[in-house]
């Protein structure tokens, strides 16, 4: 138990370094802004698209990967081809580009790096999930609010192409911490031998018979992981799940880009956007880690739980444009931070309790395959919008109204169930 601990600190390092970069994206395009001066609304929009959408839509054909050649190997290939893209991006001459290096190439990286996670994690937790999954991401937040102030300096003194030099080497760095991430087999075959040689030395009878059967892996004794299930498609409950991501997708993960320009576009200074979004991940991680330890104590429903945040997320993405006050912006944003902490807390342990942990790479995979396909969509639509009307205005209030629309498709899961005639806890 104490190695699957080591395997979550791990994970929430990867977290904390890949997402650090992706929440922090605003601030970084801001500075890319300034190297290209020329640069469109729109245009940013694409980057974003590219880099969410890749990060998403390969989910599945990633989950397969891990499954079939182990979480640790795709792992390590995802943090190769981030390394590869930000030192990449130190030739790059325009957005376009960019685009590709920034974008396509560290949006695909991050995809193996997270998926493999969520293949790993069902094997070394069983009854601590909530907590253990609580704890790994959270450390996207709290990238997220480190990220910022370790770029920044970084900029004012190599400026933007060096930057991208010294982020390739801290990717390329994290492939060392992933490999200690060993494969479950080779885990349960370990915890056998160590558990054999204790009972060796407390033999006391000469015809005491050591028992080792309990400890052999839950991959014997359950079912054996599936690559893709599309049976998932008849279920009407897995509908109402691919209804919430198709709302949440207009906010995540581009309310953070937003954010930023929108910071920049009232007047917002480079140092006050990073403290807005630095607030907002320490916010997000501290709750989500709060999310974790009371669901483990079973206070109330994931799903509840789920639901209440993604509408208060709504509502307060709604009301961020009422203002251009930079106190009232970070309250607002405050709500969508909820509303953050809410899904990346409960989401994966609520589709391990509704459809199984062997099928979560296709239960979460397909997911965030759909959510790939419309963050090609969202990102460009919304940063179009800014362009014709010269307003932020329209772009929130999309944002705001796709999470609550996602959470009253959580809160109707018992009643479609009941529709259905399904029979199904709700945890």
């Amino acid at each position: 138990m104490r190695y699957a601990w080591l395997v979550v600190a791990v994970l929430f390092l990867a977290n904390a370094i890949t997402a650090g970069y992706m929440r922090s994206f605003g601030v970084i395009y801001n500075a890319v802004e300034i190297a290209y001066p020329d640069t469109s609304a729109t245009a940013g929009g694409a980057v974003v698209a590219l880099l969410s959408g890749c990060r998403n839509i390969l989910a599945p054909a990633m989950g397969a990967a891990a499954v079939q050649f182990g979480a640790r190997l795709v792992m390590i290939c995802g943090i190769f081809l981030c390394s590869v893209g930000l030192f990449a991006s130190f030739f790059c001459n325009s957005v376009d580009t960019l685009a590709i290096t920034l974008g396509a190439m560290m949006g695909t990286g991050m995809c193996a790096v997270y998926t493999g996670q969520i293949i790993v994690m069902p094997d070394y937790f069983r009854n601590k999930k909530e907590l253990a999954n609580s704890i790994r991401v959270a450390g996207l937040p709290l990238g997220g609010a480190a990220f910022p102030f370790f770029f920044l300096p970084i900029f004012e003194n190599f400026g933007l192409k060096l930057t991208f030099i010294i982020l390739s080497a801290l990717f390329a760095q994290l492939a060392a911490f992933v490999f200690l991430i060993r494969p479950f087999s080779v885990h349960v075959k370990m915890a056998e031998v160590q558990k054999s040689r204790k009972e060796k030395r407390k033999q006391i009878a000469t015809n005491s018979v050591i028992a080792i059967n309990h400890t052999e892996s839950p991959q014997e004794t359950e079912l054996k992981a599936k690559k893709f299930d599309l049976k998932l498609f008849l279920n009407p409950i897995y509908w109402t799940h691919i209804g919430a991501i198709v709302g949440l997708s207009a906010a995540l993960p581009q309310a953070h880009y937003f954010l930023a320009v929108y910071g920049k576009a009232i007047g917002f200074s480079l140092e006050q956007n990073s403290i807005l979004i630095a607030f907002q991940s320490v916010l997000d991680g501290v709750t989500r880690l709060l999310i974790g330890c009371m669901l483990d104590r079973k206070l109330f429903k994931k799903t509840h739980c789920l639901a209440v945040c993604l509408v208060s997320a709504g509502i307060g993405t709604v009301m961020i444009p009422a203002s251009t006050n930079f106190w009232v912006v970070m309250c607002t944003f405050s709500l969508f931070s909820l509303g953050s902490s809410g899904y990346f807390g409960t989401i994966n342990v609520i589709l391990i309790d509704q459809f199984g942990a062997y099928n979560v790479a296709s239960s979460w995979g397909f997911i965030r395959m759909i959510q790939g396909i419309l963050n090609f969509l969202y990102p460009p639509l919304l940063g179009y919008f800014v362009d014709v009307t010269g307003s932020y205005l329209l772009t929130f209030v999309i944002m705001g109204i796709g999470t609550i629309f996602a959470g009253l498709c959580i809160a109707v899961q018992p009643l479609v169930a009941r529709a259905a005639k399904i029979d199904m806890i709700f945890y």
